[in-house]
């Protein structure tokens, strides 16, 4: 049995269910607090971002006690919302999912990659392979706190990715999207090396941008 549905068994049997968007009781996120609609896709400075909902509200609060407050049992319903929001980004189209990847420090303090659980549990959903193509060339800052300009500062030239797979459509994924400054960076590298037409999907983005 893989490691996070171990844990998921595990906190299921010893935990009591409690939404962690709303903390009624029930499912670690009740559909009061999923997005209502299907994903919904926009432009962020030239590239296609699909979302499967707002970064508000119950949505907001599950995403913040999955990264930050270690609910690692949320990877299974968020990683079922960018699922969604991956099928619609990729189109059909032959597709693999490439993760944005965390730093180091970020891993240390979240016990892991948030993101590449999250990808992993969409790439299962979806029946798309999932590339760790993307890696950190240089250690970067949180992004929290940061403005426009200074997240895209902090995010410039940090990403290198190795060479593009044959006939595959890279669908960039990461959690949230605010600025768009990583996603933009994630495709620069990307492109740079030699993958075409990247998208990206997430699973909440601000309403700044959507």
């Amino acid at each position: 049995m893989p490691l996070l549905d171990l844990l998921t068994a595990v906190g299921e049997l010893v935990l009591p269910h409690a939404c962690a968007g709303c903390r009624r009781p029930g499912a670690v996120l009740c559909p009061a607090c999923r997005p209502d609609g299907p994903p919904r896709a926009s432009e962020v400075g030239g590239l296609t971002v699909v979302a499967a909902g707002d970064y508000e509200r119950g949505l907001r609060a599950a995403l913040i006690a999955y990264k930050e407050r270690g609910r690692a049992e949320l990877a299974r319903p968020l990683g079922g919302l960018l699922a969604a929001s991956v099928l619609a980004a990729a189109d059909a189209a032959p597709a693999c999912l490439v993760p944005v990847p965390s730093a180091a420090r970020a891993r240390r303090e979240r016990g892991g990659d948030h993101v590449l659980r999250l990808a992993r549990v969409a790439g299962r959903a979806c029946g798309l392979p999932v590339s760790r193509a993307l890696r950190l060339d240089h250690e970067v800052l949180d992004s929290a706190g940061l403005g426009r300009e200074e997240r895209a500062a902090n995010l410039a030239g940090a990403f290198r990715a190795t060479s593009a797979p044959n006939g595959l459509r890279p669908v960039v994924v990461d959690d949230i999207v605010t600025t768009g400054a990583t996603l933009r960076e994630a495709t620069r590298a990307l492109s740079a090396a030699g993958w075409t037409e990247p998208v990206a999907a997430v699973v909440a983005a601000t309403r700044r941008r959507f």
